[in-house]
């Protein structure tokens, strides 16, 4: 898929509000040695409201995993460029890169707050906060975001999406996306400190302008779900996980803490 193509896809009138970050390469299907433009977006339900610059403060950890290489060095990166990153395609196979955010903070009102942890699903952290009298309180909130997104070169895919990178909070494909075709499902394993996360709710959206199409699921015992793509292009699959902040001088400060994962690609 052309850049152009994906800009056509993704782009459209900016959300109210923006939780999600993603990262999509210029094109998902590169020529081998080709310089791969990776963008990162922010924005809601794969409808992108800003395109985000490189933040080196911001970028807790930045890899590129082909097969059994590992890059970690990406010395042409400048601080607020656009597009974010950029790497080199491997000359054949499926590549991952890894970008893990680092920490951000944000104060909401109450009503907003209630209303954030609603659309999420948060009901227990909503019960939590009304059990210790803090419904009237404003929701301060920390947050990190652990993003992959999947590239391939030529017809013949490897197993690299599907080896969990180490990141705190993980969405890992059971299966190459590059190897399933519109209406396959695909198997995801969601973890956290590299345990899996039984009840996380997994979202997966592709869209085509202002046509939405979604799949919904949430994880077993093991931190395993099965999300149904019945489009061909480009898709994201996310999840996200709130808790009581533990620490007594956490920093940034805050009560809840919440991690988010997305993972794109493209089905055939």
């Amino acid at each position: 898929m052309t850049r152009a193509a994906l800009l056509a896809v993704l782009l459209a009138a900016a959300p109210a509000a923006a939780h999600d970050y993603w990262l999509v390469p210029d094109t998902f299907t590169p020529k081998a040695g080709a310089d791969v433009p990776v963008r990162m977006y922010v924005g809601e339900a794969f409808k992108p409201e800003q395109e985000v610059a490189y933040q080196p403060k911001r970028t807790a950890r930045l890899e590129l995993h082909a097969g059994k290489q590992l890059t970690a060095d990406f010395p042409g990166l400048k601080d607020g460029a656009k597009p974010a990153f950029a790497f080199p395609a491997p000359k054949a196979g499926t590549a991952v890169l890894r970008v893990d955010r680092d920490w951000s903070s944000i104060a909401l009102k109450p009503d907003k707050f209630a209303a954030y942890l609603k659309e999420e699903g948060f009901d227990d952290v909503l019960k939590a906060r009304d059990a210790a009298g803090e419904a009237g309180a404003d929701g301060r909130e920390r947050y990190r975001r652990y993003l992959k997104t999947v590239v391939q070169v030529g017809p013949d895919g490897d197993d690299t999406p599907t080896k969990p990178l180490g990141q705190r909070f993980e969405i890992t494909p059971a299966k190459n996306p590059f190897a399933l075709k519109g209406g396959d499902a695909l198997p995801v394993t969601v973890t956290f400190d590299g345990k899996p996360l039984a009840g996380a709710k997994v979202t997966a959206w592709h869209r085509d302008g202002d046509a939405l199409t979604a799949a919904t699921a949430t994880t077993d015992r093991a931190g395993q779900a099965s999300l149904k793509l019945t489009k061909s292009g480009a898709w994201v699959v996310r999840a996200v996980f709130m808790r009581r902040v533990a620490e007594k001088n956490p920093d940034p400060p805050a009560d809840w803490e919440s991690f988010w994962a997305a993972v794109t690609f493209a089905v055939p």
